[in-house]
């Protein structure tokens, strides 16, 4: 039996149609290739057998990212998660990376059977918002590159977590209401629904605590659907806070759209607040006030968090990022009247 031929990066090259320095720089993490360019050149790599050392793939940081996003997320123009999506894409062709999303449906997150990337092979995961518990459950058991879980957390040593700050976010949130004279509140949103809306819920009753205004706490409106973030619907309670705090954007443009149907006016008759910043302008063209997430940190720290990983370097733990609030038009300056 004759030796196995080494496959050469002619061997690519010949194959696909593509210069040899444009297949050297894919393989090597180098600027200039697109990513679909660069998906090819790896998929007839791996076709061909052709391995890139480890030793030069650390160092280059040349990495195949699988991203994972379910499906009920992203069904509705803008996503908040397919926007972070884009920005863990841009930031991994920024380290001269590719990354391979999996977008998956209600039907396989329920059933959470098989495993992620099947048909493809990845060097580490990142998994963007809450999926389903079985479906994490089946990601442990099955995946044997590193995770990293962006806006979801959990206590398992085995995965990183970066969270936008939905507790410190709230929190100051409420903490300028009351500066500016609220007292009477209602949370909008299902603290059940996934844990980044409690952890809002729970800043928002630490701020309400903190300024003896606990008998607001439980003043919730939850959504009427709790299984999926677009999905999302309120019903307007006969008798209004004097401002009600939403645990997201889209649910207070809901609100504020069926509120105007009512003839009740944002802000005078009522305040809104969202949270997110991510497309803030309302049909009736108010800027929300908001708390803004920076997406542009959390890619980086998930990217990074990730790399650090795959090249055997500690990492761990959960990681807060940040972000500010934004003072828009859907609450009174100077408080209710």
């Amino acid at each position: 039996m004759g030796q196995k031929k080494e496959v050469k990066l002619e061997d690519i090259s010949r194959a696909l149609g593509i210069s040899v320095v444009t297949v050297s720089n894919a393989l090597n993490g180098k600027k200039g290739v697109s990513d679909a360019t660069r998906e090819k050149i790896f998929n007839k790599a791996s076709e061909l057998g052709y391995e890139i050392k480890k030793e030069e793939k650390q160092k280059k940081k040349a990495y195949r990212v699988g991203v994972i996003v379910a499906e009920r997320y992203i069904k509705e123009f803008p996503s908040f998660y397919m926007d972070v999506y884009k920005r863990v894409a841009q930031e991994t062709t920024r380290r001269g990376s590719i990354t391979v999303l999996e977008v998956v449906d209600e039907k396989k997150e329920e059933c959470a059977a098989g495993e992620a990337f099947s048909d493809v092979s990845v060097d580490g995961v990142i998994v963007i918002g809450q999926l389903s518990d079985k479906y994490i459950e089946m990601l442990k058991n099955t995946c044997r590159v590193p995770l990293v879980c962006v806006d979801y957390y959990d206590v398992d040593e085995r995965m990183d977590y970066v969270l936008t700050d939905g507790y410190g976010g709230m929190e100051e949130m409420v903490e300028m209401l009351v500066r500016a004279g609220y007292r009477s509140f209602q949370f909008v949103g299902n603290p059940l629904a996934t844990r980044n809306i409690m952890d809002r819920y729970m800043g928002y009753c630490k701020a309400l605590e903190r300024n003896k205004l606990s008998d607001q706490q439980g003043k919730v409106i939850s959504d009427r659907e709790t299984k999926g973030y677009y999905r999302l619907d309120v019903e307007v309670p006969q008798e209004l806070p004097e401002v009600f705090v939403c645990n997201c954007d889209k649910i207070a443009k809901i609100l504020i759209d069926k509120l105007q149907q009512r003839g009740i006016s944002v802000p005078d008759d009522v305040g809104v607040t969202g949270f997110d910043n991510f497309h803030p302008q309302t049909s009736a063209g108010l800027l929300l006030t908001t708390y803004e997430n920076d997406e542009k940190r959390i890619a980086q720290a998930s990217v990074g968090l990730l790399f650090r990983r795959i090249e055997g370097k500690k990492a761990g733990g959960i990681h807060i990022i940040e972000g500010r609030l934004i003072e828009g038009d859907t609450v009174r300056k100077g408080g209710p009247v």
